[in-house]
Order: structure tokens, then C-alpha cells, then sequence
């Protein structure tokens, strides 16, 4: 087992924690805390050595009257531990739920799996076969299934039904389950034939849209004088302004602005399809009132948007979330039966264009949309558009009622 003396891993962790932007205050209270219980722990053990072994060992050793500060124990071990293996600091970042996919239907699961990344198929579509054919394993075993002959269609159906917040997500992954076994001779052809045929009930989606008046009152809302509150305008300018997606948004780059042209050029993680979009006045204004007064410029990490604290990185799109529902609150503007997420923004921004009669086309690209389908969705809320199309209802002359004795009309 590997190991470091303590108190030299203590100095390289003192000295990168100053190095990203840690306070002196902070890293005293770090310190007192390696000092004072991990030290003593690896003195009891009868060493001064240091290693990830040991500091989970430590954690669990901990009485239950210091629950009450764990975290922070936690992460001052995290932070050993990070530096132990890489010799840097990141942020913490929860492991994703692993399955154990043993047995004969797991390894077909994790042949499927591994199907799904020689396709190219990208990592988030990959991580949901991951999580939910984990699901399905747990669901298989509970029912006594370990073979694969043994996979009914009923099944199937069953686990997707179970599902009590969208099934839509297992159901495609199911389908794409009973494709791989046909097209691999495991199962006969007519096989997954219930599942192609299952019908759950949509409900009809509608864009959550806001007007210009309850945009502006959440934009006013925004307290700039508060931390946080100009890297938060900033972006919300970006999602109401240019209706870029939230994960845009957090992964935007300082390479992607063109000051000089005053252009905003980046790929979309979502589509992966490049998109340029015009760098607004009122945009470009609170970005550079962000960088002179608010972000941490001396750090390496070139994300437009960082964290608040260190170590200074690309900040969560959960931080984003929070900080506009915060505004969202404060803005008084009534969201009942509204989702009010950046989304909603970036659906205003295309409701507007189309008010203002802009091209399908042209709203498509300022969107960065692959499908034609997907900005037709906004003519479902263009109200105005729509009466338009409505068609005057012919006059019927009363004589139409009261021929052949008014037969037609009993």
C-alpha cells in the first residue's frame, strides 16, 4: 500500500489550496483539523504515514458526537485524498450509482451498454442505458429472472409501467433492448412486439413562455450589488437575450467571444451543431461588468463563468438554477402552472421572434435547432399567429333549416 508522510502531504495540500484561492482562515481550520485528529488517529495506528486507506478508516473510527461537523472532516480527507492521488485540488464531484450487472443477463446488459459506445452514442444517452438496464437488472433478479430466455415482453411492460415519474425514458431504452436481442439472434423476431405497440398516455407540451414585462421585472430583480448577482445577469441575459441553454451557458468559454467582432461562437453541447450568434450591447456590457468587478480573473480556468468560491471553477448548472429561482422569487412574477427554469427563457426569446414574424428558419437557427419539428412547437403558443389561420364561418340561410318541412332540421 502507498503511502505519504502526513506532515509533507499537509505542506503540499497548504500550498495548493493558497495556490487556487483558499483563505488564510480556511486553511486554518484545515489544518487544525489534520493536526488535531488526523495525525493523533495515525499516531494510535502507530505510524505518521498517510493514505486514502487510512483516512476512510479514520472517518468511520469518528465518535457520534462530531456528526454534527463531519462535512467538513470529510472534505479536509477528501482533500488529502485528491492530493494524494493527482497532486491538485478539485472540486467535489458525488460518484454516479453503480450496478452490478453479474450473472448471465448482466453481462448481455453490458454487452449492450458497450453496443451502445462503439455507436458513438454520446455519454448522457450512454449514462441512461447504464442507470436504467442497472434498474432493470435489480427488477429482473426481484422477479427470479437470471436468464435471458426467461425476458418476456410482460416483463418488460411491467418495469416500464413501474416508473412513477416518466416512463417515456425506460421506454426507450426497453425498445432499444428488444432491438439489440432480435438483430442478435437472442430472441425471435416477433419479439418485443407488446412494446412496440405500448401507448402511454403524453400530455400535450407547451412552451413556458413569459412576456417582456415579467423578463424585464425578473432582470430588475437581480441584485448586482450581491455576490453572485452580475455573473448571474450575465447569464440570464445570455439565456433570455440569445436563448442559449443553460448547459451553454455554464460551459461557455472566454475563447468563444469575439470582443472585436462582437460575436458569441460555440458549439452546443446538446446538438454538438456550431452555432454564432450577434454579441448584444446589453450582453456584452454585463459580461465585462461581471469581469471587472466579480470574477476571479487570476485563475487558470477559462469557463466565463466560475464558482464563488475555491476552488475556482466552471460553475454547476444547479448553482445557475438556484440563483434565478431565487431571482424568480423576488421578481414577484407569478410562475403558477409555468415551468421557470432558464429553458422558459430561451422558449420566450423564440415566442417573440415569432410574434415578431420572423421566419421559422431563421428562429431555428438563432435556437441552433437540428429538426424543423422542434421550432414548430412555438406556433402551439403564438396565439395571434393562429387566428390568423382562422377560417370565417359561411352565412346558412334559413331556408337551409326549413326544406322539405324542416325534416333535416328535427
Amino acid at each position: 500500500m502507498q503511502t505519504k508522510l502526513l506532515s509533507n502531504l499537509i505542506k503540499e495540500c497548504v500550498a495548493l489550496m493558497r495556490d487556487v484561492g483558499y483563505s488564510e482562515k480556511t486553511i486554518s481550520t484545515y489544518m487544525e483539523i489534520w493536526e488535531s485528529k488526523v495525525k493523533p488517529f495515525l499516531s494510535q495506528m502507530g505510524t505518521e504515514d498517510y493514505s486514502p486507506q487510512l483516512g476512510e478508516t479514520f472517518l468511520l473510527s469518528l465518535p457520534e458526537d462530531v456528526m454534527l461537523c463531519y462535512n467538513r472532516i470529510r472534505r479536509c480527507v477528501t482533500i488529502l485524498d485528491t492530493v494524494f492521488k493527482t497532486g491538485k485540488i478539485s472540486r467535489y464531484v458525488p460518484k454516479k450509482q453503480e450496478f452490478d450487472f453479474n450473472g448471465e443477463i448482466g453481462f448481455l446488459f453490458r454487452e449492450v451498454i458497450a453496443y451502445k459506445e462503439r455507436m458513438r452514442t454520446s455519454n448522457s444517452t450512454v449514462d441512461g442505458y447504464k442507470r436504467i438496464l442497472g434498474r432493470l437488472h435489480t427488477f429482473l433478479r426481484f422477479n427470479s429472472v437470471m436468464k435471458v430466455e426467461d425476458i418476456s415482453d410482460k416483463l418488460l411492460l411491467e418495469f416500464v409501467n413501474s416508473s412513477q415519474i416518466n416512463p417515456s425514458h425506460r421506454f426507450t431504452v426497453i425498445r432499444g433492448l428488444c432491438r439489440y436481442l432480435v438483430d442478435n439472434n437472442l430472441k425471435p423476431s416477433y419479439f418485443g412486439s407488446l412494446v412496440k405497440g405500448y401507448r402511454f398516455p403524453v400530455r400535450e407540451k407547451l412552451p413556458s413562455v413569459y412576456t417582456t414585462e415579467e423578463i424585464i421585472a425578473i432582470k430588475n430583480a437581480i441584485n448586482v450589488n450581491k455576490l453572485g448577482g452580475r455573473r448571474l445577469l450575465a447569464a440570464f441575459l445570455l439565456g433570455s437575450c440569445l436563448g442559449l441553454r443553460r448547459s451553454d451557458i455554464v460551459n461557455l468559454r472566454c475563447e468563444d467571444i469575439d470582443w472585436v467582432h462582437n460575436t458569441i461562437t460555440l458549439v452546443q453541447k446538446k446538438t454538438r451543431k456550431r452555432v454564432e450568434l450577434p454579441l448584444l450591447h446589453e450582453v456584452g456590457n454585463a459580461i465585462i461588468d461581471y469581469y471587472r468587478n466579480e470574477r476571479n480573473n487570476q485563475c487558470k480556468d477559462n469557463h466565463v463563468f466560475l464558482t464563488l468560491s475555491t476552488p475556482y471553477e466552471g460553475m454547476s448548472v444547479d448553482s445557475l438554477n438556484a440563483a434565478l429561482q431565487s431571482a424568480i422569487k423576488s421578481s414577484n412574477v407569478n410562475v403558477e402552472r409555468r415551468h421557470h427554469g432558464m429553458h422558459s427563457m430561451r422558449h420566450s426569446l423564440a415566442t417573440r421572434l415569432l410574434k415578431d414574424e420572423n421566419s421559422l428558419p431563421l428562429i431555428g437557427e438563432v435556437l441552433g435547432h437540428m429538426s424543423y419539428n422542434s421550432t414548430k412547437a412555438y406556433l402551439k403558443v403564438d396565439i395571434e399567429g393562429l387566428k390568423k389561420c382562422l377560417l370565417p364561418v359561411p352565412h346558412v340561410p334559413e331556408e337551409f333549416y326549413t326544406q322539405n318541412g324542416g325534416i333535416f332540421y328535427e
